[in-house]
């Protein structure tokens, strides 16, 4: 039974928008089939200690601190990262990653590196409907929370 978002739901999720970002890939529209993503946990957004991560490609540890740096920006400023970038870039710290690719979303960040910032936060969007699609499913579907007996999850 659905009882919140898990690591389970997320790896669903990333099996799901895969082939999005692989098809991207194949066409062009991003330069390559690599990156690094995290999702951070709401109830507790500790980027040393996701709730999910996983890779494209072949693993490159650069990407995987540069999701970290992104989401760093995210949870200091509450804004995604290319807000940060473009709007605000007074809330810039020395040490702070210039690059686009960590979003929130009512609560839930998200963060990809590994190709063009604009498409890293396009992949983030993906993982955040995903997620969200599957969550709402979880709870309202056939079998879900809401049918099951009782008023607690």
């Amino acid at each position: 039974m659905f009882t919140g978002l898990d690591r389970e739901i997320c790896a669903q999720a990333w099996d799901v928008i895969v082939p999005a970002i692989e098809k991207a890939a194949e066409l062009g529209v991003s330069n390559g089939l690599r990156g690094s993503l995290m999702v951070l946990d709401p109830a507790n957004p500790d980027p040393k200690n996701p709730l999910f991560a996983s890779h494209v490609g072949e693993f490159d540890q650069e990407f995987l601190t540069n999701v970290e740096g992104k989401v760093a920006v995210t949870i200091r400023t509450g804004l995604d990262s290319s807000r940060v970038r473009q709007d605000f870039p007074y809330l810039y710290k020395a040490g702070d990653i210039k690059y686009p690719g960590a979003i929130v979303r009512e609560g839930l960040i998200v963060s990809f590196s590994g190709v063009q910032g604009d498409y890293d936060e396009m992949i983030c969007e993906w993982m955040v409907a995903a997620i969200r699609a599957i969550c709402r499913q979880g709870f309202s579907g056939k079998g879900g929370a809401d049918g099951q007996p009782g008023a607690y999850l």
